[in-house]
């Protein structure tokens, strides 16, 4: 009896180290796996999986995707090591793909097409550009902006406001602190001359839309 539960203790050890190892390393049970990536190539659904938000230039990177007749897909942030793991073999089995396809090689001179979009599109970001009040347009931190020619002030729904030296390099906007260290970095996504979305500002690591309209925030 006590053999019988033995090897039935170890079975289970063993199909549940099977099963952690299929989903987390390998990402079985996600959408995007080996094997997923096999029955979408058969179906002539030839896609690559990117993990993130929409870039700028999203649309011409597409655009070159379908020259060679796949597309990009956008998961979003949002994910797990199972989903990480998972889209990177999925990754890998397309790119084999395309590259019994188009020749040995044809990944990165991909990547290098793809680097070459990134340069036409990336911008110098002025101050004129940045300059003046922008709006949360939310009761939360950082609701209002306010930028001068080095400076920016920042208000927040509690009693703590403050101000931040800052600089601008190409689409990024770098914060320093009143000795000039470097205290954050935050990519500007959009910026219009009403329209103004960062990945992240300060503590609040999330994609901030602010505008030039002081609209009635709406309370958190």
């Amino acid at each position: 009896m006590k053999q019988k539960i033995t090897y039935g203790l170890l079975t289970l050890l063993l199909l549940g180290g099977l099963y952690f190892g299929l989903r987390f390393m390998f990402g079985l049970f996600t959408p995007y796996n080996f094997w997923t990536a096999q029955q979408d190539i058969k179906n002539e659904e030839v896609r690559i999986i990117e993990i993130g938000e929409l870039p700028l230039n999203f649309e011409q990177k597409q655009k070159l995707a379908n020259s060679y007749g796949f597309n990009f897909s956008l998961h979003g942030c949002n994910v797990t090591t199972d989903i990480l793991n998972g889209t990177d073999y999925y990754n890998r089995v397309v790119v084999d793909h395309l590259e019994n396809k188009y020749g040995k090689g044809w990944w990165t001179k991909f990547q290098n097409q793809l680097d070459s979009i990134d340069r036409r599109t990336t911008r110098q970001i002025t101050t004129e550009d940045i300059k003046g009040e922008w709006y949360l347009n939310k009761w939360t931190m950082y609701h209002t902006l306010s930028f001068a020619d080095t400076t920016v002030f920042v208000d927040n729904h509690i009693d703590s406001v403050f101000t931040l030296l800052y600089s601008l390099s190409k689409d990024t906007l770098i914060l320093h602190d009143n000795k000039s260290n470097i205290t954050y970095k935050e990519k500007i996504i959009t910026l219009t001359p009403d329209t103004l979305i960062i990945k992240s500002f300060g503590e609040h690591r999330n994609i901030t839309g602010y505008s030039r309209t002081k609209r009635e925030w709406t309370n958190e």
